[in-house]
């Protein structure tokens, strides 16, 4: 693998990866009780915590991303370019 590959790779990871998390951030915002109400499905637990759960979790999506596609694409540019 080139590193021209490597960096486009990188680069539609944090494309795909962000996506996937407006959409996440977005369902969140537009319909919280739905998604509160199909989670309490499966588990019980209270809505305060069923946020604050989500809200944890997307920062450390977030911080996966930055992480694991971000910061090799950064170093990859700074190296080769």
């Amino acid at each position: 693998m080139t590193v021209e590959n490597a960096l486009a790779v990188l680069g539609w990871c944090m494309v795909v990866n962000f996506g996937i998390l407006m959409i996440w951030a977005v369902a969140m915002m537009v319909a919280p009780n739905l998604t509160y109400r199909t989670q309490r499905l499966v588990t019980s637990i209270s809505q305060e915590e069923f946020e604050r759960t989500i809200y944890r979790l997307m920062g450390q999506y977030k911080l996966g991303i930055l992480f694991f596609n971000f910061a090799p694409y950064i170093a990859l540019r700074i190296v080769f370019t």
